[in-house]
């Protein structure tokens, strides 16, 4: 008897010891963002659409060290300045880590890094853009 009692007793301790320790998922966050998966360092070049001249001729370089440099060159028979070139730092999204963000000098443009292209992006909320028009630039 006193076996039996024994063996009750050790029963309802590990039956509530199991309820009160449930057991703990050893979830993997998933490691697959464009800056960990995808070879992004490189230069991106492109046509991007332009209201008053015949295209923006677009090259972004993007380097392993979180840096760019971007040349915008105006399409456009008019005299005047038309190549415009700016570098700084680039830093990939905390919520969106498929999407990269330069800095202030390029007036905190957004894009969308994919294998072998980049393409830009709305710059409030990462949104592809809405028009049909290419904003699309390939890797070289």
């Amino acid at each position: 008897m006193k076996k039996t009692g024994l063996a009750i007793l050790l029963t309802s301790f590990m039956v509530v010891g199991c309820a009160n320790n449930p057991v703990q998922e050893n979830t993997v966050p998933d490691m697959h963002t464009a800056e960990i998966a995808l070879d992004w360092n490189g230069t991106y070049e492109g046509i991007f659409p332009c209201a008053s001249c015949e295209g923006i001729k677009m090259k972004l370089e993007l380097l392993p060290n979180k840096t760019y440099k971007l040349i915008q060159e105006y399409i456009t028979n008019r005299p005047g300045d038309k190549v415009f070139e700016t570098s700084g730092k680039f830093e990939f999204d905390k919520t969106s880590p498929s999407l990269i963000r330069l800095d202030d000098n390029a007036e905190n443009s957004v894009y969308f890094v994919g294998e072998g292209y980049i393409e830009a992006r709305d710059r409030q909320t990462g949104q592809p853009m809405s028009t049909k028009l290419n904003y699309k630039l390939n890797k070289k």
